[in-house]
């Protein structure tokens, strides 16, 4: 069957090609009422203009990338992704914008941006500086990073430093000294330093425990993947080397509840024998067996003020923004229950402490 074409819409609509064009690309410049007359043709005939033609003449493609360090797998298996990606969703859809999740290609990450046929990237989990990051900039491919630090771009962040402090300062409140941190997996070369989200976190960690007086031994800190596996597998050999720690700091909500489904197995109760803090608030966090004490960081909204942000830079171009949304500290039943009054402790600057549909002013920390 022949497709149609431009001239055929044209014919039918008794105008230029041209005009069929502008209908599609510029319709500023035709009345409305030849607009109209132009669109009604092209869906009777079944017309839908070449997108590799209305790239070329907008110098766009009309997708944005998704870019992340991990193997799709990897990103699958972590709930906290699907939340961010909500929101991304939510801002391209309003703008009728494509959206490709963009990850490394046979390992390399380098390669899948160079075939990423996108518009600009919201990058997370990387620094600008990242070796297969900056040569966007010489590119010139609008990125915003998220997760990570940048200097000439745009980035969103959340405060997890105080977050991760806030967790750590209520189990110690609570008399904890035999804490067990979870943390993300750090690949060979980084294994002597702590970068982006992994370093903000276990500083914040580390800071409650210096307030203290206290000292967060590295044997104390476990590396693992994010997910739930990587909780329970970190958390089980742990104990199989002698831990008996009373409480669980984990970076990750994921991590957090494949600890507790470890601690379980172990014959551990939670919160009896174990108190878990979490960090994310995944939707999961509120339906787990117990429902998980954790960090609320806005996932969602992360997505949409990173693909605002992107949008805006293609759109207009303007000052670069370093982003950075509070965190809260959400008291569940994976710890011990508290007044209620204390329930759920505000960390962030502007903060409010919730219990249900009771809204307390709290102290900025």
């Amino acid at each position: 069957m022949r497709r149609v074409t431009i001239h055929d819409v044209a014919g039918k609509a008794g105008v230029s090609t041209a005009a069929v064009s502008h209908a599609f690309n510029d319709p500023e410049r035709l009345r409305a009422t030849t607009v109209t007359r132009i669109l009604d043709a092209a869906r009777e005939l079944g017309y839908a203009p070449n997108p590799h033609a209305r790239a070329l003449h907008s110098q766009r493609v009309g997708v944005l990338g998704v870019l992340f360090p991990q193997p799709i797998a990897t990103v699958f298996a972590n709930p906290f992704f699907a939340s961010f990606l909500e929101g991304i969703g939510s801002v391209t859809d309003e703008r009728g914008i494509g959206l490709l999740t963009v990850t490394p290609v046979g390992g390399s990450l380098e390669r899948a941006i160079a075939a990423a046929p996108v518009d600009g990237f919201v990058i997370i989990g990387l620094d600008e500086r990242n070796a297969d990051v900056a040569p966007l900039r010489k590119r010139g491919v609008p990125f915003v990073v998220v997760d990570g630090d940048a200097e000439t771009a745009s980035s969103v962040n959340v405060d997890d430093e105080g977050g991760a402090h806030a967790a750590a300062e209520f189990l110690l409140e609570r008399g904890h000294r035999e804490v067990l941190v979870l943390t993300f997996h750090a690949p060979p070369d980084e294994l002597d330093k702590d970068l982006g989200v992994r370093g903000r976190r276990l500083r914040g960690y580390r800071r409650a425990f210096v307030e203290r007086g206290l000292s967060l031994d590295d044997d104390a800190v476990v590396r693992t993947f994010v997910t739930l596996a990587g909780g329970d597998s970190a958390f089980a050999q742990a104990w199989a080397t002698g831990a008996r720690p009373t409480a669980v700091l984990a970076a990750s909500d994921i991590m957090a509840i494949g600890a507790m489904r470890a601690a379980k197995r172990l014959g551990l109760r939670v919160p009896g024998d174990l108190e878990v803090i979490g960090f994310d608030d995944i939707p999961l966090a509120a339906a787990s067996d117990p429902a998980l004490s954790t960090i609320h960081q806005p996932i969602t909204e992360k997505g949409r003020v990173a693909t605002r942000l992107l949008i805006r830079e293609l759109d207009e171009g303007g000052p670069r923004e370093r982003i950075v949304l509070p965190t809260e500290l959400l008291l569940r039943d994976s710890t011990r229950a508290q007044p209620k009054k204390s329930r759920t402790l505000a960390i962030a600057k502007g903060g409010t402490e919730r219990e249900g549909k009771r809204t307390l002013k709290a102290a900025a920390r």
